[in-house]
């Protein structure tokens, strides 16, 4: 026949689903976790503090301490601890931006790395705006 397809029909176009068993799988793997940054910049002027909340969402079987460290922060911007930890269990640690009186002014994009005790690292953003005191 002409214009006839062989090939099975698969529902598709807005509105369409798949069988529950044919759904995406949509997770984190087992031993691994990501970080969560805010998605907006933090804003913070030079000789401000601010506190800052870093996330953890974990994978099955990803139950142990994660340190945080904090790389390619603008010159002038500190962070209180250095090295925070995200202890097993809990969902989130709070850190301290501090940035000096001379700190450098403009948008930045820090990289957030989050290093196991076993495992693989996981990183995010972190968008920073330094303003003019």
């Amino acid at each position: 026949m002409k214009g006839y397809s062989l090939m099975k029909h698969i529902p598709g176009g807005p509105g369409a689903s798949l069988a529950p068993d044919k759904q995406a799988k949509v997770g984190l793997k087992a031993d691994t976790f990501t970080l969560d940054t805010p998605m907006m910049s933090t804003k913070l002027a030079q000789g401000e503090s601010k506190s800052l909340t870093i996330g953890i969402k974990r994978g099955k079987d990803t139950d142990e301490d994660v340190t945080l460290k904090f790389n390619d922060l603008p010159k002038g911007v500190t962070i209180d601890p250095m090295n925070p930890v995200i202890k097993h269990g809990d969902m989130d640690a709070k850190v301290m931006l501090i940035a000096s009186d001379d700190a450098a002014l403009g948008d930045f994009t820090a990289k957030v790395l989050g290093h196991p005790a076993k495992g693989l690292d996981s990183f995010s953003d972190l968008k920073l705006t330094v303003d003019k005191k």
